[in-house]
């Protein structure tokens, strides 16, 4: 009898944890108006960690793809898009970062803390609030932020000693190299752009 009384509590306990860490995702993400552009930040999105970390302080860049949509309801097809790419890399000596946005306009920052650069390629991604539509005009969003990092693993050198020749430079430039790539998305909302 005592516990099929605990069932019920135990189903509202893992609920209210649910909810939590689902309002926690999207309290990590906010949205801003400037000018006629709509602005994001996410400081709780982090892709500058784990494996990425290791080879950006290997001396290797790292290729960030950002995209937000905006979306008329949790889940719904985007109705506004931004796409950016970025070139990710890591100063050795300075123990610093370094972002440049890929295409025109080109602008870079460098000397950031990873938080830094973050933040910095977030401030880079805005969506025009005319493609917005009405969404604009006060009414409830959601958006979708999604980042792909993309790292190309170096072509193996030669081993044998021999040097460049003919025969090693036509594997080396026929090999197909392996690509890695660390992909992650979230939605968050609703927001609602003031006036």
């Amino acid at each position: 009898m005592r516990s099929d009384l605990a069932r019920p509590f135990t189903l509202v306990a893992a609920l209210v944890a649910l909810w939590t860490a689902v309002g926690t995702v999207a309290q990590a993400v906010t949205v801003s108006r400037s000018e006629n552009t709509l602005n994001v930040q996410a400081p709780g999105l982090s892709f500058i960690k784990g494996e990425p970390l290791a080879r950006l302080k290997d001396g290797r860049s790292i290729r960030l793809d950002l995209d937000l949509a905006v979306l008329p309801r949790a889940g719904g097809s985007s109705v506004a898009r931004a796409r950016q790419t970025f070139l990710l890399s890591y100063d050795l000596w300075e123990e610093r970062f370094a972002a440049a946005l890929v295409g025109p306009p080109s602008r870079t920052a460098s000397y950031l803390s990873s938080s830094a650069a973050e933040a910095w390629c977030f401030e880079q991604l805005t969506v025009p609030l005319v493609t917005m539509g009405s969404l604009a005009q006060n009414r409830d969003f959601w958006i979708r932020l999604e980042y792909r990092l993309l790292d190309s693993d170096p072509a193996p050198a030669a081993d044998d000693g021999t040097g460049y020749t003919l025969q090693s430079l036509i594997e080396a430039f026929s090999r197909r190299r392996k690509a890695t790539e660390w992909t992650h998305a979230i939605e968050a909302g609703p927001f609602r752009l003031k006036p």
